[in-house]
């Protein structure tokens, strides 16, 4: 079965907060509870998201490769707290860290197609003002936290049972490597 697990967050931006979700979506055919899922991403994300970034609340639904009818909120739960990855310098807000795994599928075009994720990190764990603003590449370090991050996120599950896919239920080929993009990119918050 295909959970969506979705994890809202805010910052404090010009004046007013500003919510963001990020979406994962997971292949549970093995035993694993919503609830269980649930506190694996978030317990991810909070060791990686900065400590302006407050977290809000945890939904889980599913399943997602079925029909409307199908699939159900199977969790909802409010969080408090804030993240605790990144200490060091506050990113301009809406800019985000790009983590991308090749699907092994191509477009009618043949282009490669990409499972991507934008992350607005609030805070890096390096010094470094340029980086921050997505002027220059980031530090090799920071580079390594969030691909370790990713990487995390294929399988957020000690025991190896809930491997990321899309919302489709297609999984990632074996071995797919985490791979990050070298600048922050600008995603604007939705409004």
């Amino acid at each position: 079965m295909i959970l969506g697990v979705s994890v809202t967050k805010s910052v404090q931006w010009r004046n007013a907060t500003e919510e963001f979700t990020n979406v994962w979506h997971f292949d549970t055919a093995v035993d694993m509870t919503s609830q269980a899922l649930a506190n694996n991403v978030v317990s991810s994300e909070r060791g990686f998201f900065g400590a302006n970034v407050n977290f809000k609340k945890v939904q889980v639904w599913g399943p997602t490769d079925g029909t409307k009818q199908q699939s159900q909120m199977l969790l909802q739960q409010d969080l408090t707290g804030s993240g605790s990855g990144g200490t060091s310098t506050v990113c301009a807000l809406e800019t985000s860290a790009v983590v991308s795994w090749d699907t092994g599928r191509k477009n009618t075009r043949g282009g490669r197609i990409f499972l991507r994720k934008y992350l607005h990190m609030g805070q890096l764990a390096v010094a470094d003002e340029p980086a921050a603003k997505g002027n220059t590449v980031l530090p090799a370090g920071e580079l390594q936290r969030i691909k370790d991050f990713g990487a995390a996120m294929k399988n957020p599950s000690s025991q190896n049972s809930a491997p990321i896919c899309d919302k489709a239920g297609r999984r990632l080929p074996l071995l797919t490597p985490t791979v990050v993009l070298p600048h922050l990119h600008t995603r604007q918050f939705r409004r």
